[in-house]
């Protein structure tokens, strides 16, 4: 009897599996169709307004001659009609659901009614039709590369197999679709898939056992099914019959009391929402439990309730033929042998039409086939495969070898692209930088033509002996203060050079103690004027010597003091100390002030920085001052530092590198001669020149300076000059013009002199606050005779002058005693006033270049230069002296004397003795000494 229960066990436990698991993929597949009106066949309680729907939305099909929404409608009908029992409708409906699609119009609706045919020929013991059409779709999966409903077909299969009790056929079948539906991390599908794997391992092996090992396997994935995350993915229908699958679990290890209540559990959902199937297999399950408990009414109470739910050919058939097998036990133990014997025959005649040996035989061919043909489907997927991968790899090296293209062709785009950028941008700091020094050179030159009317009649009272000495020591007042807003005009300048690396420290010998003195000395009317205290504390022997950028090292001081000044209140104090430390010179500025606040002392050396700090500002300022006084300080070796007590004052100090020298004669000037030159024929009067200039002022700041000696006539610009020279009766023997002037610059005004041959050999004396080189040497190439900046000194502009009109009358007579007598008789036998045509200046131009080949030789002589001009020595000599008034060798002493010059003004030399062998003179003082008298300035004002 024990024996007949537990056979009886094991076919009941094989029906359920098959409902649950037919339910569960069935239902799995409803997922594909989301649309509203599809899914809202499914959700009727009543079959009947299930169907009327149904049969509205195939109206609307039909008329639109939509065969695959038609087709869908078809199949979500189907499994309405399997949720509540009737599945010889649910299988006719499925069946019309695959003549109206196709794989290639909806390859899911037309795989998934078929699987529902085969569930159905299952249910209906057609086993060997049901695996027949179960292989064909999953030939069909195989071929097409359907991932999703491949699996689904392996879930379908394994089910089928389940009432045959093959559990050798099933179970790899099973675990396939779990891998593959763990591979595309599909939950749905996994859920499906490891129910029915759950089902294989609780299916009977041979001789109706169940290994305990693979109930526990069954019993862990039905369980990871209903918890965690996939519970909340199951839908009612899903719970209700993975609760009656985990029920029968536990009542198989013997857990009756958890089963009992897990499966009333289960169908009471399953009356609640109408699912007969599911009801029924729970009753199913409960009868076993009965029994098993000897409970032999009870049982044929579940059985009676279960053959009511349904009943003829709706009814399940291996569902059904387990109640009959279970009834006919119960009956046996109530002694109702009668009953039981009935019973036991409907068991018999089901068990007949489900279970042969013919099918179980088809079952087996059916899988041998699929498998071969699976094989001859592999081996032609691999060819096509290979023939793929071919094709693929062509593609896919179309698209690299594509892509680099692209690739390089973008980049290369892009790299224009950044050049372009970079290039509008180098552009567009070009035209600032332009724009910038633009600016600075129309602010010095505003700046320092009022300069030069400060300076250079300060300069005229101060050599006039009749100034007593009061007006004498004012009048020095007003020099030095001059040139100190001179520097600050040439501190906005410098910024500049500081920025490019220009700015070069130019040494020279200066008596330290009487020049700190000095400095002392300006900032003492200021002191005096703001009524504070100050002192000088000089520790420095008077006898000593340094050499030091005398201007950079009295801006450090004048910043210092300035500052000190500025910042400190009335009747309070400012002490400067100088002295030497090691070999350091000292020089410190202390004020009684407001000192520096603690969160701006980090930051008073940075370029336009101005504390915030303070409530009081005083008088302002650029933000400059202390940033350059450290740059030069740093730029000649030393170092600046601050001492600060807020509230109190602050210190700075400059350490300087000590540099002794050993000066002749023990004297050092500290302010600038005055060269006395006197102007040649200057008792005469005789000579004319033209004063180009538009400021006012400065004209007659400039003719004062040369009316006592020359005949002054003035224009206020270049297009005026050009008019008074058309108009002139006597040419000018001299053109003194600015640079800066409206309607036409003297640049321009330079060049339409040079181009005509009526003007173009009047020399040209260029007066410009354009310091820089580019300006210079535009003026240069122009054909500019001289030039001088602003400001200037009376005696420089008369030096230049008076140099000029001596070359200029040297046409009219020789007193070059270097020449030959042969070479000077016959130059003077043909002296006579000759103006100079266009073509005489492409000659003189290339002779230049040719001396200028030969510079740096200090034995450069008029045969070197006739050869190499391919003219004779004494043609040479003739054609120099008729166009230029020298002899060759005074024309080439002042080539030599132009490329010193522009030496010093490029700013790459510092000595007087890199110069002067550069320009090729033999020695230093020889060169100093005819720089002086043709330029009017000391070579070391210049360094």
């Amino acid at each position: 009897m024990p024996l007949v229960k537990y056979y009886c066990l094991l076919k009941r436990l094989v029906l359920s599996i098959a409902l649950c698991t037919l339910i569960l993929n069935i239902a799995c597949a409803q997922k594909q169709y989301d649309q509203p009106q599809l899914k809202k066949i499914t959700q009727f309680n009543n079959i009947d307004s299930a169907r009327r729907y149904s049969d509205s939305l195939l109206t609307v099909a039909r008329q639109q001659n939509n065969k695959v929404f038609e087709a869908q409608v078809l199949y979500l009908t189907s499994f309405k009609y399997y949720q509540v029992g009737e599945e010889i409708k649910a299988l006719d409906y499925a069946r019309r659901a695959v003549a109206n699609s196709s794989p290639e119009s909806d390859s899911s609706t037309y795989a998934k009614s078929r699987m529902m045919i085969a569930y159905m020929l299952s249910r209906s013991g057609k086993n060997e039709a049901a695996l027949k059409e179960a292989f064909d779709v999953l030939k069909l999966t195989d071929k097409h590369g359907w991932r999703k409903l491949r699996i689904e077909c392996r879930i379908c299969i394994a089910d089928l197999y389940r009432p045959l009790r093959d559990r050798n056929s099933a179970l790899p079948i099973a675990l396939q679709a779990v891998n593959e539906a763990q591979a595309i991390k599909d939950t749905s599908l996994y859920i499906a898939a490891a129910s029915m794997l759950s089902n294989v391992y609780s299916n009977p092996v041979k001789h109706g056992t169940i290994p305990p090992k693979d109930v526990e396997k069954a019993v862990f994935y039905l369980g990871q099914v209903l918890s965690g995350p996939y519970l909340q993915k199951l839908s009612a229908f899903k719970k209700v019959n993975y609760m009656g699958n985990l029920g029968r679990l536990y009542e198989m290890q013997g857990r009756y009391d958890k089963a009992e209540d897990v499966l009333n559990s289960s169908l009471g959902v399953a009356l609640k929402n109408n699912y007969p199937s599911l009801a029924k297999h729970n009753l199913n399950e409960l009868m076993t439990l009965s029994i098993d408990h000897k409970n032999y009414s009870k049982a044929v109470a579940y059985g009676q309730r279960a053959l009511a739910i349904q009943s003829g050919v709706n009814s399940n058939t291996t569902l059904q033929r387990n109640i009959y097998n279970k009834l006919s036990v119960a009956y046996e133990g109530l002694k109702d042998y009668k009953q039981a014997f009935n019973f036991a025959v409907r068991e018999n005649q089901l068990n007949d039409t489900i279970l042969t040996a013919e099918q179980t035989r088809a079952a087996a061919e059916l899988d041998k086939k699929y498998q071969n043909d699976k094989r001859l489907l592999q081996a032609a997927n691999r060819n096509s495969l290979l023939q793929q991968q071919r094709n693929f790899t062509i593609i896919i090296a179309i698209f690299i070898l594509i892509a680099i293209i692209a690739v390089y062709r973008w980049f290369v785009y892009k790299k224009k692209k950044e050049a372009a950028a970079l290039a509008l941008e180098h552009k567009q700091l070009a035209k600032m930088d332009a724009m910038k020094s633009k600016f600075f050179a129309n602010i010095s030159h505003e700046l320092k033509t009022p300069l030069t009317l400060i300076i250079g009649p300060t300069q005229q009272l101060l050599s006039n002996s009749a100034a007593t000495g009061s007006e004498k020591d004012n009048l020095q007042t007003i020099a030095r203060n001059s040139k100190k807003l001179l520097n600050m005009v040439n501190e906005l300048l410098d910024l500049g050079k500081i920025e490019s690396g220009t700015l070069a420290v130019k040494p020279q010998p200066v008596q330290l103690a009487s020049f700190i003195k000095l400095i002392y000395q300006s900032f003492a009317s200021a002191a005096e004027y703001k009524d504070i205290v100050y002192t000088l504390i000089c520790k420095i022997d008077e006898r000593l010597y340094v050499s030091l950028d005398r201007d950079k090292f009295e801006r450090v001081a004048n910043n210092f003091i300035s500052n000190a000044i500025k910042f400190t209140p009335a009747t309070r104090s400012v002490n400067i100390m100088a002295g030497i430390d090691g070999d350091m010179i000292c020089f410190s500025v202390q004020d009684n002030g407001p000192g520096i606040h603690p969160q701006d002392l980090s930051q008073i050396f940075d370029r336009y920085y101005q504390g915030n700090q303070n409530r009081i500002n005083a008088e302002g300022g650029t933000g400059i001052g202390l940033s350059i006084a450290k740059e030069f300080t740093e730029l000649m070796g030393g170092r600046v530092e601050v001492e600060n007590t807020y509230g109190e004052g602050a210190t700075f100090k400059a350490y300087i590198p000590l540099v002794p020298v050993t000066v002749q004669n023990s004297r050092v000037t500290l302010q600038d001669d005055d060269v006395q030159i006197q102007p040649a024929n200057a008792t005469t009067g005789n000579k004319f020149i033209l004063l180009v200039e538009d400021h006012d002022e400065m004209v007659k700041y400039i003719a004062s300076i040369l009316s006592p000696y020359y005949r002054i006539k003035t224009a206020n610009n270049g297009v005026k000059a050009l008019e008074v020279l058309q108009s002139a009766d006597v040419l000018p023997d001299l053109i003194i013009s600015d640079v800066m002037m409206p309607e036409m610059d003297g640049f321009a005004l330079l060049g339409k002199l040079k181009e005509q041959s009526t003007y173009c050999h009047i020399p040209v004396i260029m007066l410009t606050a354009l310091a820089d080189n580019r300006n210079k040497l535009h003026a240069l190439s122009i054909g500019v005779d001289d030039y001088l900046t602003k400001p200037f000194v009376s005696a420089e502009l008369l030096a230049r002058a008076n140099n000029l009109l001596n070359n200029a009358s040297g046409r009219f007579y020789d007193d070059d005693n270097e020449t030959e007598g042969q070479i000077i008789v016959e130059a003077a036998v043909e002296q006579k006033a000759v103006q100079p045509s266009p073509a005489d200046l492409v000659w003189l131009n290339d002779l230049e270049k040719t001396v200028r080949t030969y510079i740096g030789k200090t034995n450069i002589n008029l045969l070197m230069v006739s050869d190499e001009m391919a003219i004779s020595e004494r043609q040479l000599f003739r054609r120099i002296k008729g166009i230029t008034g020298l002899t060759p060798n005074k024309y080439i002493r002042i080539i030599r004397l132009q490329v010193a010059r522009e030496a010093i003004e490029s700013g790459r030399y510092r000595t007087i003795a890199e110069i002067s062998y550069m320009a090729g003179f033999e020695t230093p003082t020889y060169f100093s000494k005819l720089f002086k008298e043709h330029y009017g300035r000391d070579v070391n004002e210049l360094l």
